[in-house]
């Protein structure tokens, strides 16, 4: 169950080419920047007569130097924690240091990945081996381009493609902007941005809606894969610095 979390985090985030439409709104011509943030979230996996639900919590931060964004799942039976620090240059996210640890039923794993940017180099400490691939300024790891994605809705782009470190290569991930709609939360009507993964398999669908008065938090994803399965993940709640946001 944590596995499907971790995969549905990171793959219904994907890589964006830079698209020349935009959406209109007013936070597309503002100054861009991140606010520290934690929100909670509930998931539920429907694979048969039971669904399977769990608690997970991310959380941005600003420490003296840099960011640091954090995604957490625990349970009776199994645990997932990711942490990516990472510098904002120039409205790019640009990682520094990736980790990646299971344990439970889903077996200890840890994985690490540094990112050498002097030597245009991503390192993978675990392996002790350099990844075969060059690192360039939009290369993300698997947390830090969900950041990248929100600067990219503030901007007001509409498609979006990033090269996504995984393990010693890399991976393409594919979105598009369908449109503009409002979703029921505690708080009333919340108006959201819905995006959507491309170059799917057949049947397959994932879909993300990102608050746009909260910064373009995600407060609801829904993911059906081929074989009928579909897991849905919600807000339960969000401090986005002095504001909050009830989820559904």
């Amino acid at each position: 169950m944590l596995k499907f979390i971790h995969i549905f985090f990171s793959l219904i985030f994907s890589q964006f080419l830079y698209a020349d439409n935009a959406i209109t709104t007013p936070i597309a011509k503002a100054l861009i920047s991140f606010t520290p943030y934690t929100a909670k979230y509930e998931a539920t996996w429907k694979a048969g007569w039971f669904p399977i639900t769990i608690d997970a919590t991310r959380t941005l931060e600003k420490t003296e130097d840099h960011w640091k964004i954090s995604f957490e799942a625990y349970s009776s039976v199994a645990d997932l924690s990711e942490i990516s620090e990472f510098e904002l240059i120039d409205q790019q996210v640009t990682p520094i240091k990736y980790r990646y640890k299971t344990s439970g039923f889903l077996s200890k794993k840890l994985r690490t990945l540094e990112f050498n940017r002097d030597e245009n180099k991503t390192w993978l400490p675990y392996k002790d081996i350099w990844a075969n691939y060059d690192l360039t300024q939009e290369v993300q790891d698997r947390l830090s381009y969900q950041e990248q994605i929100r600067l990219d809705l503030m901007a007001g782009k509409t498609s979006f493609s990033y090269p996504v470190a995984y393990k010693a290569r890399l991976k393409t991930y594919q979105f598009e902007v369908i449109g503009e709609s409002t979703i029921k939360t505690a708080q009333g009507l919340t108006p959201v941005i819905e995006v959507r993964q491309t170059g799917l398999k057949k049947k397959e669908h994932n879909h993300i809606w990102f608050a746009k008065d909260y910064e373009f938090i995600i407060v609801k994803l829904k993911s059906t894969k081929s074989n009928g399965t579909s897991n849905t993940i919600k807000l339960k709640h969000a401090q986005i610095g002095q504001k909050t946001l009830s989820g559904l």
